[in-house]
């Protein structure tokens, strides 16, 4: 086929697993190395097992990945419908001419494929090399069901044929349905997609990936202040490699090097801390202004906070985020005074110096700095117990942003205020 078109068919029984949304990454970035489409399609038929909202969370995880669908449901386009019980008459006539051709029988009101049961059905397959498996090993599988439902083997064929899809990517956990399709494909006369079965995703501990390891759906990463940028750029080195695995990519820029064909063998391991490394190099990279309408959502809801002052305190803490969620915690005092009850100061006298010179400063960087070290030299004062003191009175935390900005934007009153509560108390 002279135009790449790669699909990724997520069923809607469930919010999507981060594994599946790896293999609609390598999708999206095989059809877009190319020049050529992806398509999002919806497979439906179990509906028994339909879950309400998975729809939507789909529809969400791929706007907030922009792993946007050249096709899909919500626009359409030449191969539509693209959800498939809209698709029912379509498996119904594939399934008849199945039977006419003496390659499917019908037994209990469902529609059976016969597969041989001699000899091998055997592939080369493009991540896993040629696989061959026993005729004998594989059942007479269901395509159409009693009431007319296609089953996943019948519908997934039928549809990548019509969908005019090249390359099919899945998981390994699909390779043994493989010998039933390609038998379809046979039985039908319809070319075969090249087809790449990707490797498992595992925890640190070799073992199933699961909760936890810290995965979760890319939905609940969104929520806990990951950027969809990280995401992908994590995702993009599970299962795949590009030199020492730790440059820092756009979408864009993984798709230029993406290389299906050396997409690994070996199950990748999934390490929530690799995650984390991404997160932090992505919330530096961007601007502050870039950064501010995603800081928005993690604000508690009491706090109504400028724009402007926002984008005073971002630049000071950029480097200690590694997620979104951690900039409350880390700014809370910019906002309300600190709670001081449960605080213990090495010395009241500390704090009473650093407020007679602070209220004689002017008030810049240099002029602060300059007068609180002549302070702590005049007095001889232990500078980490002095700085510590003064931290903890205007923030209520050990570690913080810069202390001295903290204090330019905050303001010289605030700060004479904080230091005159904190006094009254110790």
């Amino acid at each position: 086929m002279a135009t790449v078109r790669t699909r990724i068919a997520p069923s809607p029984t469930g919010i999507p697993h981060i594994g599946n949304t790896r293999t609609a990454l390598f999708s999206y970035l095989l059809a877009k190395k190319n020049s050529g489409q992806f398509i999002l399609r919806i497979e439906d038929t179990d509906q028994k097992r339909l879950v309400p909202e998975s729809l939507e969370a789909i529809y969400e995880i791929h706007d907030f990945l922009k792993l946007i669908p050249d096709e899909d449901p919500r626009k359409g386009g030449p191969s539509g419908p693209y959800i498939q019980t809209q698709r029912l008459d379509l498996y119904q006539k594939y399934a008849q001419e199945l039977l006419e051709k003496g390659v499917a029988y019908q037994k209990e009101g469902a529609i059976r494929i016969k597969m041989p049961k001699q000899g091998y059905t055997s592939w080369n397959d493009l991540v896993q090399g040629k696989i061959s498996i026993p005729n004998q090993e594989v059942d007479d599988k269901v395509l159409l069901k009693s009431n007319g439902i296609p089953t996943y083997h019948l519908a997934v064929v039928v549809d990548d044929h019509l969908m005019n899809i090249s390359h099919i990517i899945r998981g390994v956990e699909w390779i043994s349905s493989t010998p039933v399709h390609l038998h379809l494909y046979q039985a039908l006369g319809w070319q075969v997609p090249i087809i790449a079965h990707v490797p498992l995703l595992l925890g640190p501990d070799k073992t199933k990936l699961s909760k936890r390891h810290g995965a979760k759906s890319v939905l609940e990463y969104r929520d806990d202040g990951y950027l969809p940028e990280a995401i992908n750029n994590f995702l993009f080195y599970l299962g795949n490699s590009y030199q020492d695995n730790s440059a820092i990519l756009t979408l864009k820029q993984m798709a230029q090097i993406f290389d299906e064909t050396k997409l690994q063998k070996q199950n990748a391991i999934f390490d929530i801390e690799k995650l984390q490394f991404f997160n932090k190099q992505w919330i530096k990279r961007l601007t502050p202004a870039e950064l501010l309408p995603r800081l928005k959502p993690f604000l508690p809801s009491p706090w109504v906070v400028k724009d402007s002052l926002l984008l005073q305190i971002i630049p000071l803490t950029q480097e200690r985020l590694t997620t979104l969620k951690d900039f409350p915690t880390l700014t809370n005092y910019f906002f309300s005074s600190p709670d001081y009850t449960s605080i213990s100061f090495t010395s009241k006298q500390h704090l009473i110096d650093a407020r007679a010179v602070l209220s004689q400063t002017e008030w810049n960087k240099s002029a602060i700095e300059s007068s609180l070290q002549q302070l702590t030299d005049t007095h001889q004062y232990h500078r980490g117990q002095f700085f510590m003191d003064l931290r903890l009175a205007i923030t209520g935390q050990k570690i913080t942003p810069p202390l001295t900005e903290s204090m330019l934007i905050l303001g010289q009153q605030q700060i004479l205020s904080r230091l005159d509560t904190v006094i009254k108390l110790i």
